[in-house]
């Protein structure tokens, strides 16, 4: 699998530990993220990593920032992403199998790391239940995107 993983200045070192884990896992990791803890804004790599995940050059995106918030509000600005905060295991398993999730958020401020390899593994692992219900679901959710670009509300 292909993961784009992306970070601010909040998220640099649970990066660097969670890119060491998964490409441990015998995934290849693109790194969209900044380098250091320059202040910096965690939308310049919100955009970097959904438009990789939105292009299918990756199969999965993970962003990391001081809460995952201002991340996860960014991912879910763009069409074709379904990005999920992690912050506790069965909403992250849900939100795989149920939503399609393509997206994982992280706070590094707000989750010990060993609770983040958890999410990630638990995500990366867990299927999408490919049935009629979750399709139709996926198929609302890209009715909501067509429709925002279509029309002024």
């Amino acid at each position: 699998m292909k993961v784009a993983i992306g970070n601010d200045h909040a998220g640099l070192e649970l990066k660097q530990k969670l890119v060491t884990h998964i490409e441990n896992k015998g995934h290849t990791v693109i790194d969209m993220g900044t380098g250091n803890k320059e202040r910096t804004h965690s939308a310049l790599y919100a955009d970097k990593v959904t438009k990789l995940v939105k292009l299918k050059r990756v199969d999965m995106g993970i962003l990391i920032c001081g809460t995952g918030v201002g991340m996860n509000i960014c991912a879910n600005k763009v069409n074709g992403i379904r990005a999920v905060m992690g912050f506790e295991s069965h909403t992250v398993e849900q939100a795989r199998r149920h939503n399609d999730t393509n997206v994982l958020t992280l706070g590094a401020l707000t989750i010990e790391p060993t609770l983040a390899i958890k999410l990630v593994d638990i995500w990366l692992e867990t299927e999408f239940d490919d049935s009629e219900t979750r399709r139709y679901r996926l198929h609302l959710i890209e009715k909501i995107e067509i429709d925002q670009n279509e029309s002024d509300i």
